[in-house]
This record gives C-alpha cells, sequence and structure tokens, in this order.
C-alpha cells in the first residue's frame, strides 16, 4: 500500500519535536485492595509526535513551499482519515548492535523469540532500546542489510510490515536459520502515523514585502500505529 511521505518540516526551533512511547494499560483493583492487577495490551509502543512550525514561508498556490507541502500532506490524509510515513529526523536508523528479530512464524515453539530456532523462517524487523526494551519497526525506506550470525545473507524477502521471510538455499536446501543463531540488520525507517485532529491550528502571521506569506503552524499533533 503506497502513504503520503511528509517532506521534511523545519520543526520549531524554540520547542523542539516532542515524542512519547504510547502503551495500552488496562488496570484494576484487586478486592483486597492490596496492590493492582494489570496487564498491557499492547506489549510494544506506538509513538505520539508533537510539533510547531514557526515562522514558515509560502502560500497555498506556491507548490514548492514549506506551508503548501505541509498543507499538502494534511490534505492528502484528510485529517486524520488516512495514514501518512514521517521521517524522525534523529531517529530514522537501525545499527546493527540495537537491531533485531522477533519470530513470528505460524505454530514456532518460541513466539516472538530473539534467534534462530532450525525451523521458523517468518522474523519481525525490531530494534533495542535502553539494552531491555523492544521497538517493532514495519515501515522501511530503502533496502536494508540483513545477518545471520554475522555473516550478509541474500535468502530472504520482506513485506511492507517488516516481516522477513527466509527462502531456501544451499544443497540440501534450507530456510530456517539455525538454532540460537543470531539475527541482525540494517537500514532506514519510517513511522507510519495518523494525525490527531482534522483541523490544525495555522496563522498567516503577515506578508512580507516580497509578496512571500509567513505562517505560524501550531501544536501539529499525530501518532504512529501498526498495520
Amino acid at each position: 500500500m503506497s502513504y503520503t511521505i511528509m517532506p521534511t518540516m523545519p520543526l520549531s526551533m524554540a520547542k523542539g519535536l516532542k515524542k512519547t512511547p504510547n502503551f495500552n494499560t488496562v488496570k484494576q483493583k484487586v478486592a483486597a485492595s492490596r496492590g493492582n492487577a494489570a496487564v498491557s495490551l499492547k506489549p510494544y509502543p506506538t509513538w505520539d509526535f508533537e510539533f510547531d512550525l514557526d515562522h514558515i514561508t509560502g502560500n497555498e498556490a506556491a507548490a514548492s513551499s514549506v506551508l503548501a507541502e505541509f498543507f499538502g500532506t494534511f490534505m492528502a490524509t484528510a485529517g486524520g482519515a488516512a495514514l501518512f510515513l514521517f521521517t524522525d529526523p534523529q531517529d530514522n536508523t537501525v545499527a546493527t548492535s540495537s537491531s533485531g528479530m522477533l519470530n513470528v512464524t505460524p505454530g514456532a515453539a518460541s513466539p516472538m523469540g530473539l534467534t534462530g530456532d532450525g525451523t521458523s523462517t517468518q522474523f519481525q524487523l525490531a530494534r533495542q532500546i535502553g539494552g531491555v526494551a523492544w521497538d517493532i519497526i514495519q515501515n522501511l525506506n530503502g533496502g536494508i542489510t540483513v545477518k545471520v550470525n554475522g555473516s550478509v545473507v541474500t535468502n530472504y524477502s520482506v513485506s511492507n510490515t517488516g516481516v522477513i521471510t527466509f527462502t531456501p538455499v544451499g544443497s540440501p536446501p534450507v530456510a530456517a536459520p539455525p538454532n540460537g543463531a543470531t539475527l541482525t540488520w540494517t537500514g532506514s525507517f519510517y513511522f507510519l502515523c495518523r494525525f490527531d485532529e482534522d483541523i490544525v491550528d495555522a496563522t498567516r502571521s503577515f506578508t512580507t514585502n516580497s509578496g512571500t506569506d509567513q505562517w505560524l503552524v501550531a501544536a501539529v499533533k499525530f501518532s504512529s500505529e501498526f498495520v
């Protein structure tokens, strides 16, 4: 499926980019009120973003202006009706040292396991954050490099949701990574997002002598999603 890609935006230097991982936890007090029972309905986070555009130039008729590019993205998705791809300017690549793959092969002995088991062939691209948590990567920006036990392999396909499927190679042909194999990768990625609202707080602040408009666009909020 093809998504609109948000162009690189000149984020406000004063406010920067607000960003937070978002979970969905259900909490319930136990009968004796000794603590709480809690369960996470979303084991891997989505991300919430917010930024401002201060004094961006252009107008609706200037196709190459920052204002028109932003409005174009917002209108192409009909506000919050459709999804778009966003590049976090400081967080858009995965290095081998922080990469991993989660076992999503139907019937796998260790679902979401991080190593090969000799039979599983489908793995979800992921990355490690802080050395303790994992984040799902679905939307790639360009090609990737995949390694099994540190060696580059090419016997795989990758889906539009970041699932690697290893294919048979060798004689006799073998598809699944060996038992205990370390699976890593490198590449760039997008966040697949949806605007929180169907309107934006956009103000044409003034028009300069050259006829170029300047705008203030405040509190642009959107959140990533899995598909």
